[in-house]
């Protein structure tokens, strides 16, 4: 029996700052935009940056110890050199850097110890997706379609930069969504495509013991449209089962200016 990782809905909406968050330039929308990356069942196995597939659910590890261990870490090696004997006395910095390794040491042991458990699951089922609550907040559980995505700066060198983030509808800050790309674009592929219930279940091998009982899902359905935009081709598992989904539905490709090429949903039982 597969665990249920179904959350109650925490937050509808950004409330006020809605309208000026849909603006931010830095934001992703949820649009397949290209092939995303292909999950083996061994990668699922061994626990990585996804830890559980289903037709139902995904479910991210919880990377949460990292920041104590490392804070705690670094600050317990400053305090180690600081109490080293030497023959220099202690000046005000020294002093200032001591106390803060210090403070930063208590708040890691504490944080450690007191924070709440936090989870990361995509909930293809219902359209939803719970994340992390920042620090000693609790989880967060929204719409898929209500969230706003964008992608991350980083720091003057680019390092960091274009990796998918969540925006939190309580305080704005950001919570991570990595898929197992280098940028955020492919990263969003992989969750729009996973959370359009109405398109096939995403590449990879990871899905291949879900892909016969989700088809017969959306044919049971009527093949409803999807919930997405694509710019590449979403096919069935078999040739078989495209032939009989594109009964209602297919994907067909147009060039736009010359250039461009899009792919567009078209139903053809309406």
């Amino acid at each position: 029996m597969v665990k249920d990782f179904t959350r109650q809905i925490t937050h509808e909406d950004y409330g006020k700052a809605e309208v000026g968050l849909k603006k931010y330039y830095h934001k992703v929308d949820k649009v397949i935009f290209e092939a995303p990356y292909s999950f083996s069942e061994e990668e699922i196995k061994k626990g990585g940056v996804i830890n559980f597939v289903s037709q139902y659910f995904i479910t991210k590890p919880d990377v949460s110890n990292a920041l104590p261990l490392i804070l705690g870490g670094v600050s317990l090696a400053m305090i180690i050199i600081f109490l080293m004997p030497t023959e220099e006395k202690w000046t005000l910095m020294p002093i200032i850097f001591f106390s803060i390794s210090c403070v930063t040491l208590i708040f890691s042991i504490i944080y450690f110890f007191t924070k709440p458990k936090k989870e990361k699951i995509l909930n293809r089922r219902d359209g939803l997706v719970t994340m992390e609550g920042a620090l000693w907040q609790p989880n967060i559980t929204m719409r898929f379609k209500d969230i706003i995505f964008c992608y991350s700066t980083g720091g003057d060198n680019a390092i960091g930069a274009f990796k998918l983030e969540a925006i939190r509808p309580n305080n704005f800050t950001f919570s991570m969504f990595n898929a197992g790309a280098s940028e955020c674009y492919q990263d969003m592929s992989f969750f729009t495509w996973y959370m359009d219930k109405n398109r096939p279940l995403p590449p990879g091998t990871a899905f291949d013991a879900y892909r016969e009982e989700d088809f017969k899902r959306r044919k049971t359905e009527g093949f409803p449209p999807p919930l997405y935009v694509s710019n590449v081709p979403t096919p069935e598992a078999t040739p078989e089962q495209q032939i009989e989904r594109e009964k209602f539905w297919k994907e067909e490709f147009i060039k736009v200016d010359g250039k461009t090429i899009k792919y567009i949903t078209q139903l053809e039982n309406q």
